[in-house]
């Protein structure tokens, strides 16, 4: 009998299992949009020679006494015709792969991989696709990591610290609220912009995209609180790539979070937003200040006592944890940044996108050559904040293509 690989969780991935429910399942989906419609048996053949290359995709989650592990899977990877609501619960694979018409979505399980990771899969499984259709001979190379190198712990390989930093005890942040969609249902508004005049826009400014549509989304959001409202902060977290600063391949969690926080005061205007903004990313983007953050996510695996309690017990003091953070948040700005594919491949393909699930509101944002979307998650029928902010875009000049899943939205954005 053939043993099965399996892999501890990483040290961001642990909190994910425990905190998963029906309100957000803790997945998001990278999508590609092609010039032509998809092949299904093309795509078929595609997916299974990308796995070659990534086999820690191919797993399934289990429970240890301890913690959860991933454990290699038997099952045969299928792709299927886009059916099921977007960012569904994954039952057994930690991934799917869909299609419909000229779009190949890829859903990952925050409890395999991170925007990254998952997007290094993508960026193979969409390579190899295209090779397949259009009988492509070049050879690309589009990393060069061994498989050890792809499901490293890089958290562990990089820590260094020895025991928890005190943290600072955060205000209780103002928190979005609305009437719920009925059955769970997540509302997905995107919004497809031009990269350069986006980019032109923020170097007006002196700064960066994530700076200056981080700054906008704020001003979004206080443009539709109360002024009872305002007495509390706004706290918008945005997920950092770690491999940015510490050399890393790994396909798995990798990333840390900043949290960045704005009070609305009597006077509070656009400029005053953008720079106060600016001045807290200035001071928590630095490795050292990551390097600090990161290592509470591991030091608590190096305390035997800690490493020998039950798992149940686990899980019910890290949704505790998890649900005393969220009190200090009011949504997540992920920004994945420029997508790079080979040269001969960008004429069959128009755009990426990118969303995750969430049981409020969230925004993620992704660009390929001149097109950048920025996608909006949301549980609320209510959506102030994303007309608002597309509407801030529009008077800059800036010309915002909408698509959405709620029909009715499209006259409204």
């Amino acid at each position: 009998m053939k043993l099965k690989r399996w892999y501890r969780l990483d040290n961001a991935a642990k909190i994910f299992p425990p905190t998963t429910d029906q309100y957000d399942t803790k997945t998001f989906r990278f999508a590609v949009s092609l010039t032509e419609e998809v092949n299904a048996d093309y795509l078929q053949k595609a997916l299974e020679e990308t796995l070659k290359n990534y086999p820690i995709f191919h797993s399934t989650l289990k429970k240890g006494i301890f913690w959860y592990y991933l454990e290699e899977s038997d099952a045969k990877p299928i792709v299927s015709k886009e059916e099921q609501i977007p960012c569904d619960f994954m039952y057994g694979l930690l991934y799917r792969v869909s299609y419909y018409k000229k779009r190949i979505s890829l859903e990952v399980s925050h409890a395999l991989s991170d925007a990254t990771g998952s997007l290094a899969f993508l960026k193979n499984l969409v390579t190899n696709y295209l090779k397949i259709k259009y009988h492509i001979q070049e050879i690309f190379v589009l990393d060069t990591a061994s498989e050890a190198e792809k499901s490293d712990d890089s958290f562990e390989k990089y820590f260094a610290g020895s025991k928890l930093h005190k943290k600072k005890i955060e205000k209780m942040s103002y928190k979005v609220k609305g009437i719920d969609y009925p059955e769970n249902r997540i509302k997905i508004i995107e919004g497809l912009v031009n990269t350069d005049k986006v980019h032109a826009l923020a170097k007006k400014h002196n700064t960066t995209i994530t700076i200056y549509l981080t700054s906008v989304l704020i001003d979004s959001i206080g443009k539709q609180m109360s002024m009872r409202e305002k007495r509390k902060p706004v706290y918008i977290t945005v997920p950092v790539n770690l491999r940015k600063y510490f050399p890393s391949q790994t396909i798995r969690n990798f990333f840390n979070t900043i949290s960045i926080s704005y009070k609305f005061k009597e006077n509070s205007d656009f400029d005053d937003i953008l720079k106060n903004v600016a001045e807290q990313f200035k001071k928590n983007l630095t490795k050292k200040e990551l390097a600090y953050h990161m290592s509470d996510l591991v030091v608590l695996e190096k305390v035997f006592v800690l490493r020998v309690i039950p798992r149940f017990i686990k899980d019910f003091v890290l949704k505790l944890s998890y649900n005393v953070t969220r009190k200090m948040h009011t949504m997540t700005l992920s920004n994945i940044g420029v997508i790079e594919m080979p040269e001969s491949l960008k004429k069959y393909i128009e755009y990426f996108d990118v969303f995750a699930s969430t049981d409020g509101i969230q925004a993620c944002m992704c660009s390929f050559e001149q097109n950048m979307m920025i996608s909006f998650t949301s549980h609320f029928v209510n959506s102030e904040i994303e007309k608002n902010f597309f509407r801030a875009l529009r008077e800059k000049n800036i010309e915002v293509s909408i698509q959405t899943n709620i029909l009715e939205e499209e006259e409204k954005l």
